[in-house]
């Protein structure tokens, strides 16, 4: 699969009625979709695609309202909405509080978003085309920088 360069930063996105907004002030580290069926219910699609930042790189206005959600993996997430029209924005990790992994959807913008991998395919929706280029796991996989390391592999550093 050919694809196009990312645009350069910064990225800007926010929720459906507009109260919430934010700004990605650097490339993300990581494209990615998962499968599991918490995303897929999350999400109401097969599968949500994310980009992963650093907390750090991330800036919001406007009122958020945050779930805590606990994973089959044992791991736990802030799900983190617009307080007004609810649209899930990202979500924040708590064992990696530095990192953010937002909607993909929520970009103004989201046509470059390709996700270079997808996780827990083990539950994938039939009919979902995953690129040749893309990392797979079936599972979670067992650190965030293989998601990472195949973002760099497709795009570089």
């Amino acid at each position: 699969m050919t694809r196009d360069p990312i645009p350069a930063p910064p990225y800007h996105g926010g929720c459906l009625c507009g109260a919430v907004r934010y700004t990605l002030a650097e490339r993300p580290l990581a494209l990615n979709a998962c499968h599991c069926m918490d995303c897929k219910k999350l999400s109401g699609a097969s599968y949500i695609q994310v980009f992963i930042t650093r907390t750090s790189a991330l800036s919001s206005t406007g009122e958020l309202t945050r779930y805590r959600k606990h994973a089959d993996s044992g791991r736990e997430i802030d799900i983190a909405r617009c307080a007004k029209c609810g649209v899930r924005m990202w979500h924040e990790p708590q064992a990696n509080p530095e990192l953010r992994f937002v909607a993909a959807g929520t970009l103004d913008d989201p046509s470059w978003i390709i996700p270079t991998s997808h996780i827990w395919t083990r539950a994938i929706s039939p009919g979902v085309v995953i690129p040749d280029d893309a990392y797979v796991c079936e599972v979670q996989p067992a650190t965030r920088q293989l998601t990472a390391d195949a973002f760099t592999k497709v795009y570089g550093a």
